[in-house]
């Protein structure tokens, strides 16, 4: 089986990217998804209750995703790491044996 390191690298910079562009997006759009109620009658508060309670459900998914791509990318380095590593080690040991 062949691993390159440096394509694993690449895979986690575009999840930092891809965690990085939502984190953006999440941010601009948070105003926006507050609303107040159009009224002072008890449907419009529930209303707003509503869509008020699936904002902070969308932000918090959101958040976690971001978690979730940001430690998928540290797992891929580490991986990486580990594989130029061992590779080296590899190296070493091949050229010291004796012919």
């Amino acid at each position: 089986m062949h691993v390159d390191p440096q394509a694993l690298v690449a895979a986690a910079m575009e999840l930092e990217s891809a965690a990085t562009r939502l984190r953006g997006i999440v941010s601009t759009a948070q105003p926006t998804l507050r609303v107040l109620p159009a009224g002072s009658e008890e449907v419009s508060g529930s209303a707003a209750n509503y869509f008020n309670t699936i904002s902070g459900s969308l932000a918090s998914s959101t958040d976690r995703a971001i978690e979730e791509l940001t430690a998928a990318a540290a797992a891929l380095r580490k991986n990486a790491a580990a594989y130029e590593l061992e590779d080296q080690l590899t190296k070493s040991s091949l050229a010291a044996a004796p012919i």
